[in-house]
């Protein structure tokens, strides 16, 4: 029977204390993505405006709702730290499978931190188009499709992260895996359904739409157990982790 390998005591400390850490920010993803889905209610973004509604149509939205959307924005400001801490967390344990060259790692960090950025940036558009419902309605739709789009075309990088985590999973050479193999093809099935988001841009109605079925509805609640998922396999792995280290 091979034996454990030894671990100096300062080192055991210290991946004990870096799993123990993995497991409060996994919980704080699933917080942060739970809360993210009341941000929405709370805004009425559940559903948007539609894409080929009126600018005037637009600006009375914002108008007639600008304390529930300044709430609803503030929070799901908030809640996208929940993105940051769940890709930190996973490449650090995705680091355990490639060792000392890790390329999907590498890949998955870049593609976690411009995601990140995609989630943040249209919350602060759709909060620019709420700070003043008097402007001109024409500039507020622009404000609004800003938003949409940019929170659902950028497809790639979502795409990229996903593939970037199942062939790491897939390569994992060791007899206990750091996470379990069919979370590879969770990936890839959460990327197939992220890519028909692309169609957005030649719709203003129907199912590829902004508000439609696939760049809205299906990535929104693919989005949601996507990280729920992956919010709880980290955990399993960082707790694994700290039971062998």
């Amino acid at each position: 029977m091979p034996r454990t390998p030894w671990v100096p005591p300062t080192q055991a400390r210290s991946l004990s204390l870096s799993s123990r850490t993995q497991v409060v920010c996994a919980w704080t993803s699933i917080v942060c993505i739970l809360l993210s889905g009341l941000a929405f209610v709370i805004a009425d973004f559940i559903p948007p405006p539609k894409a080929d509604a009126s600018a005037q149509d637009i600006a009375d939205f914002y108008a007639n709702h600008t304390g529930r959307i300044r709430a609803g924005l503030l929070l799901m400001f908030i809640s996208w730290a929940g993105w940051g801490t769940l890709v930190a967390c996973i490449a650090t344990q995705m680091q355990r499978i490639e060792g000392v060259r890790p390329i999907m790692t590498n890949i998955l960090m870049l593609s976690g931190g411009a995601a990140w950025m995609f989630v943040l940036l249209p919350t602060i558009v759709l909060t620019v188009a709420a700070y003043r419902p008097e402007r001109s309605p024409e500039i507020t739709q622009t404000l609004h499709d800003l938003d949409w789009i940019s929170a659902f075309f950028p497809f790639l990088v979502f795409a990229m992260f996903a593939t970037a985590m199942a062939v790491a999973i897939f390569q994992d050479p060791g007899p206990n895996p750091v996470f379990p193999r069919w979370l590879a093809y969770v990936n890839i099935w959460a990327e197939a359904l992220f890519i028909p988001a692309a169609a957005l841009i030649f719709f203003h109605s129907g199912v590829f739409s902004y508000h439609g079925m696939f760049p809205f509805w299906i990535p929104l609640l693919v989005f949601g157990g996507w990280v729920l998922l992956l919010a709880w396999a980290v955990r399993q792995a960082a707790l694994n982790e700290m039971r062998t280290s």
